[in-house]
């Protein structure tokens, strides 16, 4: 016994976290990780590497049951932690170390309302089976896909030499629904029409560095999708957009500064970084690129942040590696990004390739047009919309995504995703989209 509390206590004192992000959540997320930062606690790959899940925003009874799935799969000792608001974050993880010790348990931010207790969070009564079966319970299990490295693992390309991460996949995990969690494989022509093993991989919901409530249900053929089904969960978008706050406090004829208007673009697009880099492998740039966010969205003068901020852009820009894990990879031509919606920023990046490369070297392009203006002082007029936007809106990404999809490998799908960074607030629910590999 006493060993045993030794142990708990060695490993409590450094805990690994995953964050998973809920319906109108992306404050409290902010907060969270910027305390799990100032703490020094890892970041979990997989539900296997994690002590501590926590769950931001307000979930509805999809989200919550799809976090309830992913907390099945957390071993002992874990501590489960909901924070619906960004006050009393620290003072909530305060109590995570204690809770470990004690092998593990709840603790209850504000505006939790859903089933817990000691043991953790319950599937919602609304929606009970759910969590449980195929379509909602397997939603949770990639978790491991957030360091999956690109492409390093495929084609004979070894993308560890810069980034040290590229090559790992972090494992599949179960399928709700299925035999002992584990998702069951099927028979298929591939392309070339040989029969070989389809193998059903949802990503999302409940996912670190994805987009809350997006599920793409894929069916593989090896580690290439074959099909893919695109979707929100019905309880999404019913939440206003975090980084479009300043202009609707505009339109509605508060004062609001230039400079708080390019401070939210700047900071969307560097969270935007921070997802992609940390999906790529990449977790040094995407620690200080989740730094940076902090202090610009704090009010950080400009002159403050600017150094830092060319020389990482001039980090990324110079990777060969992070170019060729990306260069030809998610293509989206100018006349598709024009007819599905897209705002300017994926728009500008379709005109010069169209690919993942461009989109996040055009998310480098505008956060260096916002440096300069950090610190106006005009007034933002209530009939500007913010440039952009400064996150892609979710409806152009639900109908293209399924198609660029398509023949990728898993581990590219991801980089896809990451480079769309679509925002779901305000879309609602959305019917499911499926395109099939020929």
């Amino acid at each position: 016994m006493g060993l045993s509390r030794v142990l708990l206590r060695f490993a409590a004192s450094t805990p690994h976290a995953m964050v998973v992000e809920g319906p109108a959540g992306t404050v409290a997320r902010l907060a969270v990780e910027d305390e799990l930062r100032r703490r020094g606690w890892g970041n979990a790959a997989s539900p296997a590497d994690t002590d501590v899940l926590i769950s931001t925003g307000r979930p509805g009874a999809e989200s919550w049951n799809a976090v309830c799935s992913l907390w099945a799969r957390v071993p002992e000792p874990r501590v489960f932690v909901h924070v619906a608001a960004p006050e009393g974050v620290a003072e909530l993880l305060d109590g995570v170390v204690g809770g470990l010790s004690e092998r593990g348990g709840q603790l209850r931010g504000a505006g939790l309302e859903r089933g817990g207790g000691h043991g953790g969070p319950r599937p919602s009564e609304e929606h009970a089976g759910s969590a449980d079966r195929e379509g909602h319970g397997g939603h949770s299990d990639h978790s491991g896909h957030g360091e999956h490295g690109g492409r390093g693992d495929h084609g004979g390309r070894d993308g560890a030499g810069e980034h040290g991460n590229h090559g790992d996949h972090g494992g599949h995990g179960g399928h709700g629904g299925n035999p002992a969690g584990l998702a069951m494989a099927e028979r298929g022509p591939d392309r070339d029409g040989l029969a070989l093993d389809r193998l059903h991989v949802p990503l999302g919901p409940a996912l670190p560095h994805w987009p809350p409530g997006l599920i793409v249900r894929t069916t593989l053929q090896g580690d290439v999708v074959q099909e893919a089904e695109v979707e929100l969960l019905d309880d999404t978008g019913e939440h206003e957009d975090f980084w479009t706050e300043p202009w609707r406090r505009a339109a509605a004829g508060q004062r609001v500064e230039h400079g708080v208007g390019a401070r939210r673009v700047v900071a969307a697009h560097l969270d935007g970084l921070v997802r992609f880099l940390a999906v790529a492998g990449w977790p040094d740039p995407a620690a200080r690129a989740a730094r940076l966010r902090g202090e610009v969205l704090a009010g950080a003068p400009g002159e403050r942040v600017r150094g830092r901020l060319v020389r990482l852009i001039g980090r990324l820009r110079a990777s060969r590696t992070l170019r060729w894990l990306t260069t030809d990879l998610g293509v989206l031509s100018r006349e598709a990004a024009e007819r599905a919606g897209f705002g300017a920023s994926v728009v500008r990046a379709s005109r010069s390739g169209g690919d993942v490369a461009a989109r996040w070297r055009e998310w480098l392009v505008e956060i260096e047009d916002g440096l300069a203006r950090l610190d106006g002082t005009s007034e933002l007029s209530g009939q500007d919309s913010p440039p952009g936007p400064a996150r892609a809106r979710a409806g152009p990404v639900l109908e293209v995504l399924p198609r660029l999809l398509r023949g990728v490998e898993l581990s590219g799908a991801r980089l896809i995703v990451a480079s769309l960074d679509p925002q779901v607030a305000g879309l609602g629910s959305a019917r499911p989209v499926e395109v099939s590999g020929g």
